[in-house]
């Protein structure tokens, strides 16, 4: 702030951003370029609130002000053809599956799945794969686990069955928004599934009187799945993220769903 960054000049980001953003500014252009820069990229973050017609996610926001700033003075023009962050994919020829993620998105050991990947700034936003045990399933196709209607009432009650608690005065409700079916371009039968899940709880479930346990929410979360069958074995991606996050980040998520495959692994 010392320096001439500041909330005042980078409207809608909080400490942690603007250490990275002052950091990263630092590295660049040097302590002493710091005021003239930081002044230049406020005025970039106050184009994004005023341009009504130029909408980006959150997440994405720090890597397009700077890249911006960088590489052109003249602001959102040059910040429109670097919106999109781009993918990667990610292979496991061992167990047979590929898919896209978001690369800025990283990957984190002992989360209990095959695989996972998280949104270093929104943590409730994440990516999964999930595998049957290749020692008791013996799947042929993913028609196995009936029509998509019914896989998705299967995939709604993992999922429950995951998120249950021994709270006092938790409640779920849930709901299956979506479920389908397609043939992708490997020739595969696919199901998607939609599901959104919100979690309440009592602010004092110790209470006597009924009026004195509200139920508030805690969090409200969609939940989507991809199923394929390869290899004998049921393979489920799985992406959460936050409902009011979904709309933004629907393109990306979408883009995920449709990149996965599952592939046949040498005996």
């Amino acid at each position: 702030m010392k320096r001439g960054i500041s909330c005042n000049c980078l409207p809608g980001f909080g400490a942690p951003e603007l250490a990275v953003i002052s950091g990263v500014v630092a590295l660049a252009f040097g302590q002493k370029k710091l005021p003239e820069v930081g002044r230049s990229i406020g005025k970039t973050a106050v184009s994004f609130q005023q341009n009504k017609d130029f909408t980006v996610p959150r997440r994405n926001a720090m890597a397009l002000i700077l890249s911006g700033f960088i590489f052109s003075q003249d602001g959102l023009h040059n910040i429109a053809v670097a919106q999109s962050i781009g993918f990667r994919e990610y292979i496991d020829t061992f167990d047979g599956y590929s898919f896209k993620y978001p690369q800025n998105w990283i990957q984190v050991r002992g989360a209990g799945a095959d695989i996972f990947f998280r949104d270093p700034f929104v943590l409730d936003e994440n990516i999964s794969v999930n595998i049957s045990s290749p020692s008791s399933s013996r799947y042929k196709t993913v028609e196995d686990l009936g029509p998509p209607q019914e896989a998705g009432k299967n995939v709604m009650r993992q999922y429950l069955t995951e998120f249950m608690s021994t709270r006092l005065g938790v409640r779920r409700e849930s709901s299956i928004l979506s479920t389908s079916s397609k043939v992708a371009d490997d020739g595969k039968l696919y199901y998607e599934v939609e599901v959104n899940i919100k979690s309440y709880a009592n602010n004092n479930e110790l209470a006597v009187m009924p009026q004195d346990r509200v139920a508030r929410l805690e969090w409200d979360r969609r939940y989507l799945s991809v199923l394929g069958v390869e290899n004998n074995r049921l393979y489920e991606l799985r992406l959460q993220t936050p409902e009011k996050s979904f709309a933004e980040e629907e393109k990306d998520l979408r883009e995920v769903m449709n990149s996965f495959r599952v592939n046949k692994v040498a005996a």
